[in-house]
């Protein structure tokens, strides 16, 4: 007769391994090795942002900004910028809610955002020469990414940026090193794949409760393509405005309106918008984006 104390030695001996493995697998974090910078240089058209699994908002840093034309012919580098990031890069242009990932084409960028301190410009400027406009240079010592999650540090304004995002908001945190004016510029000129016919119109609307909201229609790979949003900070605004690059400003009856400073409502097909706040060292500002 066999014995049963042999029997329950021998099944704890044979299942041990499966225990210790599947405490094992309790603990393992596949996304711990996730590199999202793979594909980010030269023609892997990846972007290293933050992406919820089959989320709407595809929330990511925009290196530059190519022009789809050359000349009255194609501008072959634009192809380099098909999700709006190039790892050998040294300027951010801003954080843009909408991307393609490896593609062979390309399109979106829509809803470009970024925090700026100083002098306001609303020009993006050049890599060339960055201090000419709004955009920062950036450093990869001072940048990281894992699934969902992207931050760097704006090196010409000292703010440490943070993005994250849901099925259907991007969300930012944007964290001051030093006190004074700050503002955050809402480009609707901006996009990947652009060229001097692709926007259509643009509308911003500057809400009652300081909500901001608006839409944006494009005409690229995708023909008259509208994206909608709405927008909140997590403080109250100090002042807005905005600037138009076209020649539908209005200026009134007796021509002394100014439409570009304090108006709640702003509309036109080359259209960036500007955000005032009063920050302290230290202190955060966070924005949705839907």
């Amino acid at each position: 007769m066999r014995n049963p104390r042999n029997s329950i030695c021998t099944l704890v001996v044979c299942l041990l391994p499966l225990l210790l493995s599947q405490m094992h697998a309790q603990d393992f974090d596949p996304t711990a090795h996730v590199n999202p910078f793979i594909g980010t240089e030269r023609m892997g058209h990846t972007f290293p942002g933050a992406v919820a699994p089959f989320g709407f908002v595809q929330l990511s840093p925009d290196t530059d900004t190519i022009a789809y034309q050359l000349g009255k012919g194609y501008n072959p580098r634009v192809y380099e910028y098909c999700a709006g990031y190039q790892w050998e890069d040294p300027t951010i242009v801003g954080f843009s809610h909408t991307h393609f990932s490896g593609t062979g084409h390309s399109d979106l960028g829509d809803l470009l955002l970024m925090p700026t301190t100083g002098t306001l410009q609303l020009n993006p400027g050049t890599e060339e020469h960055p201090d000419s406009g709004y955009r920062s240079r950036f450093s990869h010592t001072s940048e990281s990414a894992s699934p969902g999650y992207y931050r760097v540090r704006l090196d010409d304004y000292g703010i440490d940026a943070e993005l994250t995002a849901s099925e259907r908001v991007g969300m930012h945190r944007y964290t001051f090193s030093q006190s004074g004016p700050a503002h955050v510029i809402l480009d609707l000129m901006h996009g990947i794949y652009n060229h001097d016919e692709k926007n259509v119109w643009s509308f911003v609307r500057v809400e009652r409760d300081g909500r901001i909201t608006g839409w944006r229609q494009t005409s690229g790979w995708a023909r008259t393509r509208t994206v909608y949003f709405a927008m909140e900070f997590d403080r109250p605004l100090k002042s807005y405005g905005h600037e138009k690059y076209d020649s539908s400003i209005y200026r009134g009856w007796y021509r002394k309106f100014d439409e570009a400073r304090e108006f709640p409502e702003m509309a036109g097909r080359n259209l960036r918008a500007w955000f005032g706040f009063d920050m302290e060292t230290g202190e955060t500002l966070q924005v949705k984006m839907a």
